[in-house]
């Protein structure tokens, strides 16, 4: 199993046969909410649209792409609070190179709970048609210290220039992507902080998300003061070349230092740099005791079965050991795993995850697939045996399903889980939706999950958001938690 990059922007997506999907235009949707004081609060609305997927045709100076925009925001109530139906050109290409270009839309919209249902497609190319919603709450504390969604920034610079794209005299192009990878060695950020009276500490940090630790002597951990203002606008950058693979958050506090008032704002992203120490096999001496709780059937299994714990750099080195099939570099590197992760508890670690491979086997295993290899037997191997499971085997509606919830991982609380069956057959159960950082995130899950159920297959349609199928109770299950 390959592990989901962290992403913040969600793929637009299209239910459509996949014989049309060579046809399909590929799009990137986010949103951060600010505010003004002469407006209110306000939602941004990002599209990046991948030039690669566009059908660029030639016009004056190049050639250009053209997309067609259609935008929705309801309320909780099904009552439209904004609509947009349009053509935006791409910036014209003067060779074959085909970019990325960015949208941004931005809404005031009063406090309160909404649903942002976006369709977009090529004016060059037909059945080129994608869409996907987005539920998001716009919250109004106008009294209060407080700061807005963390921005993410490809591109930023001084800028008098009144337009879509500018905000607190900044032109700003965001970056919809929170992975970075060993080249990425600065991650730039952009938020806003409202309502302080006086002047106001901010203290930065970031946060291994699964050991909690912080990083002071890298740099990473600072306090800035300054002068408050109806809207503080801080446009920052950190160097994060040292910053070992892994996920991570960033983490700002504003404290007012005459009303003592104090708000957070917190941002989660993933590192990737592969910098890490290599398994050291020449000189690893096997341990008799460590290699006799290996079948010498069960060695390829069980290096195999590290994959859904094991980093990206070392997932590479693994599945290249897989391949050269050698049962003595197999048992090394088994060993090396353990050693190098655990320490002087190695052998004591890997028999109790042994145990969890061999019952996530047990129960999660099918006819083409180990139980590791399972979306349930990954999760499960990854961040521990759930706090509470909710199993539905049938529904009048549903596709079969469980919903897993954790108390704790790593410095997240409340995480759950979606897993569903859509064929009805296997014990194939596949993950769903997560509001756990770097797995799969589906806004629109609740839709397919009843799709068994669903007029003509129609999820796409954002009236569905609110329509509540007899007999299906999935979202009380997981908002219970």
């Amino acid at each position: 199993m390959k592990k989901l990059p962290l992403l913040l922007f969600l793929i637009l997506w299209s239910f459509q046969p996949k014989v049309q999907a060579q046809n399909k235009i590929k799009a990137y949707l986010d949103t951060k909410q600010f505010y003004a004081p002469e407006i209110g609060p306000y939602l941004e609305i990002y599209i990046e649209f991948a030039g690669y997927t566009a059908k660029f045709v030639p016009c004056e100076g190049g050639t250009k792409a053209t997309v067609i925009v259609d935008c929705v925001i309801a309320d909780s109530s099904g009552k439209i609070s904004f609509k947009d139906f349009y053509a935006l050109d791409s910036p014209i290409a003067t060779d074959s190179t085909q970019n990325n270009f960015i949208e941004i839309i931005r809404v005031p919209l009063p406090q309160g709970a909404y649903t942002l249902a976006v369709q977009i497609e090529d004016a060059n190319r037909d059945k080129s048609s994608i869409s996907g919603t987005i539920p998001f709450e716009i919250s109004d504390h106008r009294d209060q210290l407080r700061f807005s969604s963390i921005e993410l920034v490809d591109l930023a610079f001084d800028s008098q220039e009144q337009s879509r794209f500018t905000k607190s005299n900044y032109y700003i192009i965001p970056l919809l992507n929170n992975y970075f990878n060993k080249e990425m060695n600065n991650l730039p950020y952009y938020t806003e902080v409202y309502g302080a009276k006086s002047t106001i500490q901010i203290e930065r940090k970031v946060v291994n998300a699964e050991t909690g630790q912080n990083y002071p002597a890298l740099g990473y951990t600072k306090t800035y003061p300054y002068q408050g203002e109806p809207v503080l606008a801080l446009l920052q950058e950190i160097d994060i070349s040292d910053l070992s693979t892994g996920t991570y958050q960033l983490q700002l506090q504003a404290k007012d230092l005459q009303t003592g008032q104090i708000c957070n704002q917190s941002f989660d992203f993933e590192r990737f740099n592969d910098i890490e120490v290599a398994f050291d096999i020449a000189s690893m001496v096997l341990d008799p005791a460590f290699q006799e709780s290996i079948h010498p059937d069960s060695v390829a299994y069980y290096l195999e079965s590290l994959i859904p714990i094991a980093k990206p750099g070392e997932i590479r080195t693994l599945i290249n050991i897989l391949k050269i099939n050698d049962s003595t570099q197999m048992r090394q590197h088994l060993q090396a795993f353990w050693y190098q992760t655990s320490g002087a508890k190695a052998y004591e670690q890997w028999i109790k995850y042994r145990s969890q491979v061999q019952s996530v086997e047990k129960h999660y295993a099918n006819n083409y697939m180990e139980g590791f290899e399972t979306d349930r037997g990954r999760v499960y191997l990854k961040y521990g045996q759930p706090n509470g499971v909710v199993v539905k085997e049938s529904s009048p509606s549903e596709y079969p399903y469980e919903i897993w919830t954790y108390d704790k991982i790593g410095i997240y609380s409340n995480r759950r889980f979606v897993f569903y069956n859509p064929d009805l057959v296997s014990n194939n159960h596949r993950l769903l939706h997560s509001d756990m950082v770097g797995e799969l995130r589906n806004p629109a899950w609740q839709q397919i999950l009843v799709r068994r159920n669903t007029v003509n297959g129609t999820v796409d349609d954002p009236n569905m958001m609110n329509v509540r199928h007899f007999g299906g109770n999935s979202n009380d299950f997981f908002r219970q938690y």
